[in-house]
């Protein structure tokens, strides 16, 4: 991509996206590229033209896919709905909206399946093609042609997150590590990939999108809920699978996943995952010196008070932009991000600019050329 100078009409701010964090919303300057290009470029070519935000990415879940329904993260221009009477995934897994967690959880007491060997009888699989994209194209028109950022189709329930629907929690863990259902687990989940690769066809096929992104919390807050080993034989070939299949249609594969996954994240990259912004109980500065160069990583800015000297917010600004914006290892500005000042966006902004003029591509290494 050709380098154009940072003028001061760059500062020109577009539009605000509104924070649901608490914080002030984030800014979209008048740059030279769109912010959801500038993600890709960060994550295809390792330069971006600016610090990325992963605000940046306009998350889409339409009603048309019954699990976002179910799970009451329905966004797609139309109003938000939820079900605290239960409502039926895409594989008839009854889900219950509870209001005081502000999620759903599976309906207790009744597993579809207690041993994955089970599968080929119990599971009956979804059949994507009767479902009414052309209505749901109609509804989310103007939600999906954002002209700034970059639209990103959300799967709500991953590889494991699957399987615990159908299993609950403690025969999935299980089910993992038993020998006598590995073969079926594969099966299941090579299954469930080619779903999930059928997926993304609907949504290139009826919308403009520009990444995945695939919902699978792999560990609760103080550790992983299985070994790297573990994740690298049974989950690692599936999610290659929807990876390389999201890369050979142009798109960027982010991966949201809940927990203290550090030890992790080695088999996220080589599943080819792009993206990732993960819990701040993460040591996401261990993270980005080890992984930075392959994996696009959410790190969160220091607290950014209101009150704080404008000096001071551009000292910090500065040190961010230091610290995190490498060549060939670009970050993101991660999702927990406490930034209470108002001038703090426009000094990353600008300084990042600076910054990344200097950079070549030839300072990101080896490209990568999916994009």
């Amino acid at each position: 991509m050709q380098k154009v100078p940072f003028s001061e009409g760059e500062l020109k701010v577009r539009r605000v996206i509104p924070n649901p964090r608490g914080t002030i919303g984030v800014p979209v300057y008048s740059a030279p590229v769109t912010a959801g290009t500038n993600i890709k470029e960060a994550i295809f070519r390792k330069v971006p033209v600016f610090l990325p935000d992963f605000k940046h990415y306009q998350f889409f879940t339409p009603r048309v896919v019954p699990d976002n329904e179910a799970r009451g993260f329905v966004a797609d221009g139309g109003d938000p709905v939820r079900h605290p009477e239960g409502f039926k995934d895409m594989f008839g897994i009854n889900w219950l909206f509870i209001e005081v967690a502000g999620g759903a959880m599976v309906e207790p007491g009744n597993p579809l399946m207690q041993d994955m060997n089970e599968w080929k009888e119990k599971v009956r699989w979804p059949k994507i093609d009767s479902w009414d994209w052309e209505g749901q194209a109609a509804l989310s028109r103007e939600f999906v042609n954002d002209p700034e950022l970059a639209v990103v189709p959300v799967i709500m329930s991953g590889f494991f997150e699957r399987m615990i629907s159908m299993m609950d929690f403690e025969n999935a863990a299980l089910a993992l590590i038993d020998e006598d259902q590995e073969e079926a687990v594969h099966g299941f989940l090579d299954r469930l990939a080619d779903l999930y690769c059928g997926l993304i066809d609907k949504y290139t096929e009826y919308f403009h999108v520009d990444g995945i992104c695939i919902h699978d919390d792999w560990g609760s807050q103080r550790a992983p809920f299985f070994s790297l080993q573990t994740v690298r034989e049974m989950l690692v070939p599936h999610i290659r699978k929807v990876t390389d299949y999201a890369h050979g249609k142009g798109l960027f594969y982010d991966m949201h996943s809940c927990g203290q996954i550090e030890a992790l994240i080695p088999a996220m990259i080589e599943a080819g995952v792009d993206s990732w912004t993960g819990q701040d109980m993460n040591d996401k500065r261990k993270l980005y010196r080890q992984y930075g160069k392959e994996l696009l990583i959410g790190v969160e800015t220091p607290v950014i008070p209101a009150e704080m000297p404008e000096a001071e917010v551009e000292k910090a600004a500065r040190k961010f932009v230091d610290e995190f914006l490498n060549p060939g290892a670009p970050c993101m500005i991660g999702d927990r991000s406490q930034i209470h000042h108002p001038h703090f966006y426009e000094k990353l902004y600008r300084y990042s600019r600076e910054r990344l003029l200097g950079f070549s591509q030839s300072d990101a290494g080896e490209c990568n050329d999916r994009g």
